[in-house]
């Protein structure tokens, strides 16, 4: 595991002593040499392996009111390389938002833009971002933390991106061996000053722009993020960067399922056994597409219900998220589908079933494996039939 501690270059903690060594940490995302990305929502095309070209960090305690402002680009070892590359991953994974500059020819697009300048426009536009994230750092509720600026590039594309991060410093245990009167003794201690891995990476915007005179498309990973955030809760997208939420792809087709559930959940005792197949089957033919339009879907699923098509869409149009200065959500809404998230419902149907029991097929055979008889029992329940030729116990979970 890459742990890096933070002075004048970044390096492998493990250099630093021969005698003492960091214990490992749980669920750590270890960075690798060829980390292929998804294949959505990503700051430009997410193909290759990532390559850091310049990183900058500074340093930023607002509880102290000490501001670290670097003058020059970090030396980068391999381990490092790899580090930030698994930020980066991380990131281009776990965003939901997109975003844009409320000011695209404002100073914070300016010092984004010269950040993939010169090597002195460079480190004077990191220098003007972390001033300006100190600023909005100033509530004592936010935790000191780093500011990293870096320019890299994906596989062949010849563009160069940005990502800039907001890191809190994290600390860990190391046990450290020696010798005292022949006898050999270890001790277990905290060691400070360290970054944090990329399964703590709560900050980070990713921005892409295909030619100089483009505006920036920003990929916004921000665990605070919303239309409804305010104050502290928006001081890194809102205050700093000074942009504003166009929801993902990912987050809408998110949230399309959960509201899809919870509507059913409100409903499902009027519907009958064929109603919730076809709703089901009607959402997964949605899925397949590359636009949903909300209507449409209403529509196909409850061909035979049209009194609860209207509820349907106002649940669907009041919980997919909206832009933010969008005016409010619209009565016929339509987003782009992010098939990561479809694909787990598109290519296989999982039933919940009684007692925690659930099914999984296929979702191409599931009308040649599954029987769901048309109406309930006397007691109110479904009844499935399963025809299968293999009858067998799993034992190799």
């Amino acid at each position: 595991m890459t742990i890096l501690q933070r002075d004048g270059n970044l390096h492998s903690a493990a250099r630093t002593s021969a005698q003492t060594q960091a214990l490992p940490a749980p669920e750590t995302l270890r960075p690798s040499r060829q980390v292929e990305g998804p294949t959505l929502l990503t700051a430009g095309p997410p193909v290759g392996r990532i390559h850091i070209e310049r990183l900058i960090l500074h340093s930023l305690n607002n509880h102290t009111g000490e501001m670290r402002l670097v003058d020059e680009a970090a030396l980068l070892s391999d381990e490092a390389e790899l580090f930030f590359s698994a930020h980066i991953e991380a990131a281009v994974a776990r965003a939901d938002w997109k975003a844009r500059f409320m000011e695209p020819s404002g100073d914070v697009a300016h010092w984004c833009r010269d950040l993939l300048g010169t090597s002195q426009e460079y480190v004077r536009a990191s220098q003007e971002l972390a001033r300006r994230l100190f600023t909005h750092m100033r509530p004592r509720t936010i935790a000191p933390g780093d500011f990293v600026a870096l320019t890299y590039r994906r596989g062949e594309d010849t563009v160069p991106q940005i990502a800039l991060f907001k890191l809190d410093p994290d600390h860990r245990l190391v046990r450290t061996f020696e010798a005292l009167n022949g006898r050999m003794r270890v001790s277990i201690s905290v060691v400070e000053n360290l970054l944090p891995d990329s399964t703590r990476l709560q900050k980070c915007a990713l921005l892409y722009s295909p030619s100089p005179e483009a505006e920036f498309d920003v990929t916004l990973l921000d665990n605070q993020a919303g239309p409804r955030a305010d104050g502290v809760a928006a001081f890194f997208y809102r205050g700093f960067l000074m942009t504003e939420l166009a929801p993902s792809p990912r987050r809408r087709t998110r949230e399309f399922l959960r509201c899809c559930d919870l509507w059913l959940a409100t409903h499902q005792d009027e519907f009958t056994p064929d109603d919730l197949v076809m709703f089901y089957q009607a959402r997964r033919s949605a899925l397949l597409a590359e636009y949903l339009d909300c209507r449409r879907f209403a529509d196909s699923a409850l061909p035979s219900r049209v009194e609860l098509q209207d509820s349907l869409l106002g649940t669907l149009a009041a919980f997919l998220p909206a832009e933010e200065g969008g005016g409010g959500a619209s009565r016929r809404p339509e987003f782009a589908i992010d098939h990561s998230i479809a694909d787990s419902v598109v290519r296989k149907v999982t039933l919940e079933l009684d007692g925690g029991a659930r099914l999984s097929v296929p979702a191409d055979r599931f009308a040649e494996l599954v029987r769901i008889e048309p109406s309930r029992t006397a007691e109110n329940k479904y009844r499935l039939v399963i025809e299968s030729s293999t009858l067998k116990e799993v034992s190799d979970r």
